[in-house]
């Protein structure tokens, strides 16, 4: 991991929220875990609800009365999703932690934690080997992304020693992260949410 604990690169954390504007990540900057936590709650709170509902059973359309908005955190602690569910609940989300498979429809807010940040391109790396973590961040119509401002280095080549640690661990997945999704066609045509969430909101923690 980069740096030394609690150790911040004041102008890494500078170029990287200047980066993150320029790939349309909106930055927000909280004290903590518990406070990215209320932001993710905040962000669904003000979301518009998705196109369809994806449940067990199939979709719910917008219009249905039983629609809620949904909202999952695969990735954290049972201690921190007891804090995420408990808020979530009271505001009426549906909170689902596991089993994201069965959604594939959508969900409209997902939140998870990154390993990592890469300034010189906005850059989030996120080590998991869990599925559910994985179609968080890429099925979600909104992603909420927690990020340490001490785990962030200005280069790729800054992130070498995390990346190759990483990379040599057994089951591994690592994504990298760097703005909402978007295609274009040969027309250049751009096209924004196709292959993953059409938002991106990163709470970039000073603990």
């Amino acid at each position: 991991m980069p740096g030394n604990p609690g150790t911040i690169d004041a102008s890494a954390v500078e170029l990287f929220k200047a980066k993150a504007k320029l790939a349309t990540i909106v930055i927000a900057e909280v004290k903590d875990l518990a406070a990215a936590i209320d932001y993710a709650i905040e962000v669904t709170e003000k979301s518009e609800l998705g196109k369809l509902m994806p449940t067990k059973a199939g979709t719910i359309p917008p219009s249905d009365p039983n629609r809620k908005k949904t909202l999952t955190a695969p990735s954290i602690s049972d201690a921190d999703y007891a804090v995420l569910a408990q808020k979530g609940e009271a505001k009426g989300f549906t909170m689902i932690r596991s089993g994201l498979r069965q959604y594939l429809a959508g969900i409209d807010v997902g939140f998870t934690v990154a390993d990592i940040g890469i300034a010189e391109t906005a850059t989030s790396a996120c080590e998991n080997d869990s599925e559910d973590y994985r179609l968080a961040s890429m099925i979600s119509e909104t992603h909420v992304l927690a990020l340490a401002k001490s785990k962030i280095v200005k280069t790729s080549y800054d992130a070498v020693s995390y990346l190759k640690e990483a990379f040599g661990r057994e089951h591994n997945y690592t994504s990298f992260i760097s703005g909402p999704s978007r295609t274009a066609d040969i027309e250049r045509v751009l096209t924004l949410g196709v292959h993953g969430p059409l938002y991106m909101h990163i709470a970039l923690m000073e603990e």
